[in-house]
């Protein structure tokens, strides 16, 4: 009597296990049983985007960071591309270690767009700074040339500089380079 009366309250508590309120029980995903089964949502057609994608800076960037990306310090005009070119090299390639983020903050300055970025970018890095301090680093060098590019460099310049760089520990003893950017 005693199985017949237990499996009797466990039958009936099996079945009115599923009993109560079906919002309450959710689905995978977080859709309701009780839902029933979804609806697809209208569809419009829209055309796909051709093309290239219009220019970013419409309201992205505020006013004033645009205007100073294009924008040259005291330091950085000249009368000439060459000119600015010219100064820009003789900055890059003479350097000591112990005043390279002076300088690269300077080179940052003297540069607009892109160029100015990447300076920017690599003044606030400091990547290497403390090991080319404790090696007693500098570089020292001359512009060879510079003149405008021609056929696939068109628009662009081409920079020469000749380059010796000094140090102690594994920048003892470099060789002389001649580059062209």
């Amino acid at each position: 009597m005693r199985l017949r009366r237990a499996s009797t309250i466990a039958l009936a508590a099996l079945a009115l296990a599923g009993c109560g309120d079906p919002v309450r029980v959710s689905a995978p995903l977080g859709r309701s049983i009780a839902a029933g089964t979804p609806r697809p949502a209208p569809v419009s057609a829209t055309p796909a985007p051709v093309g290239d994608p219009p220019d970013e800076r419409g309201g992205m960037i505020p006013a004033a960071a645009l205007a100073s990306e294009d924008s040259v310090s005291r330091v950085g005009v000249a009368n000439t591309p060459q000119l600015a070119l010219r100064r820009y090299a003789l900055a890059y390639v003479d350097w000591r270690a112990s005043a390279l983020p002076e300088r690269e903050q300077q080179l940052a300055a003297m540069s607009v767009g892109a160029a100015k970025l990447t300076a920017e970018q690599t003044a606030a890095a400091r990547s290497g700074a403390d090991a080319l301090i404790a090696s007693h680093v500098a570089n020292s060098g001359q512009v060879v040339a510079i003149t405008p590019g021609e056929g696939p460099d068109a628009g662009r310049w081409i920079v020469v500089t000749e380059e010796h760089t000094t140090g102690t520990g594994v920048y003892a003893g470099l060789p002389r380079l001649r580059t062209s950017r």
